[in-house]
């Protein structure tokens, strides 16, 4: 059920069908959470693809949401997944499934199925 192959899938197929936008230059506010549609920044991105995920099957407790600095020091929010290979972050800035320490990120939080943070160590 959580196979790899699916999450790849799905990675692949939101980053090929949403534009990146910001929230500011797409709602006029800094902040807008919501699953992408045609336009979307990476928290956006990260809840398509979320849903997209459950919508298949998986486990609701195999998905988080992390968020994390990115090597220009922007802040940045992925999909942690778990899949039968193992732990692997579902990205719009790359197009397959990266294991967390193959990225160049400094790791924050993630939010775990009942609604509260915890701090990542990769």
């Amino acid at each position: 059920m959580n196979s790899y192959n699916t999450a790849q899938r799905i990675n692949s197929q939101v980053n090929a069908s949403v534009t990146y936008k910001t929230d500011l230059a797409q709602f006029e506010v800094p902040e807008f959470w919501q699953e992408a549609g045609k336009f979307g920044d990476c928290e956006d991105y990260t809840l398509l693809k979320r849903a997209l995920l459950l919508e298949q099957g998986w486990p609701s407790d195999k998905l988080n949401l992390c968020c994390c600095w990115v090597e220009t020091g922007g802040y940045h929010c992925v999909l942690l997944v778990d899949t039968d290979k193992g732990f692997y972050i579902l990205d719009n800035r790359y197009a397959w499934p990266m294991t967390p320490k193959s990225l160049p990120y400094k790791w924050d939080k993630a939010l775990r199925e009942d609604g509260k943070w915890y701090e990542l160590s990769f």
